[in-house]
Parts: C-alpha cells; structure tokens; sequence
C-alpha cells in the first residue's frame, strides 16, 4: 500500500441536474502541511472555512488559480441521471465506484467529510460491507471528520464543487486543475 497519502473525500449534490459528486485529494503526507497553508491563506477576513457554494464567481476563480499552483492528485466519480428520490441509492453506487478506485491505488487511509451521527453510521456500514465483499482492502484506514478539523476537507469540498459545475456544462475552473484528475462516471437511474 501506499502509506504516503491519504484522501480527503467530499460530496456534491445537484439535485436538479440529477448529479451526485464525490471528490477525493490524495495528499501526500510530506506535503499536507504545505497544502493546508495554501489553503489557510485563502481565508477572507473572519472566514472559518473555505466553502465552495457561499463563494462568489470571482473568488471561486481565485482559489482554483491558487489549487492550480499545488500539484494535485485528484479522484472523482460523477453520478449521472440520479432521479431526485433516490439520492441515497445514488450515493451508495458512487461509494461503490469511489472506494474500487481508492483501492486499486492502494491509498490507506481516507477521511471523510463528517455528515452527523446517522450520516457517518450509514458511511460506516457501507465501508463495512465492501469489506465483507472483499472490495476493499482491511488495511484501509477510514474515519470521519468535521472540516473545521482539517483544511484538507475545504480542499475536496473546492474539487467537488468544480467537477459538478464541470458535469452540467461549466467546463472552465475544471480546465485550470485539468492535470492529476480522474473523473469515473456512472449513471445513477
């Protein structure tokens, strides 16, 4: 395995486009210090975090021109065509796909973006169950964090963000992080 990186994974849901995004970064190690300082400084003034939706156009652009600058190694995986009731189904079937791809790349720990008691238990047995179908590997370390924790899960919910704009027709931030991104898709119907 990998024991170098970690992937910090956050979601994005447009439910009118009938989108469901999941986005990893796979941060090295050595360099997570780095990367969260890069972040840091992107805080306006009495700002707690970064986050992508109460950002506006200009600002976005300025903080994928600053991502741009890191040398980002990013997996994704776009759920298409999800009907607007059947989110959770959506989810599980990006799971599905986003901890197969974590697992070929042999990435060991992952740190996940926590969604509450209930959201993290549901997380949870999903993680649980891929194990017990073997699809994904015991050594993998998984836990949930809140992203006032850890700047890194600002850094995924950045790369969800751009990859959704992406899959309904916003092709531009995407265009700036381009290199080090790998988007699976998959329908969600």
């Amino acid at each position: 395995m990998n024991s170098e990186s970690c992937a910090y994974i956050d979601e994005s849901m447009r439910v009118g486009a009938g989108l469901y995004v999941l986005a990893a970064a796979v941060v090295p190690n050595h360099q997570a210090s780095t990367y969260r300082a890069a972040l840091r400084a992107l805080l306006l003034p009495k700002q707690p975090r970064l986050h992508w939706r109460d950002e506006r156009p200009k600002r976005r652009l300025e903080i994928v021109y600053a991502l741009a600058e890191l040398s980002l190694d990013v997996v994704a995986v776009v759920g298409t065509d999800m009907p607007s009731t059947k989110q959770k189904r959506a989810r599980r079937k990006c799971m599905d796909r986003f901890y197969w791809r974590l697992a070929q790349r042999r990435v060991p720990h992952v740190i996940m973006e926590g969604r509450g008691q209930a959201g993290n238990k549901e997380d949870l047995d999903m993680v649980n169950a891929l194990r017990a179908q073997n699809m994904l590997p015991d050594e993998m370390r998984v836990e949930w964090v809140d992203p006032l924790c850890d700047e890194l899960l600002w850094l995924s919910d950045i790369l969800a963000g751009v990859i959704a704009a992406a899959a309904t027709g916003e092709t531009a931030l995407l265009g700036l992080l381009e290199e080090g991104v790998i988007v699976d898709r998959l329908r969600c119907d």
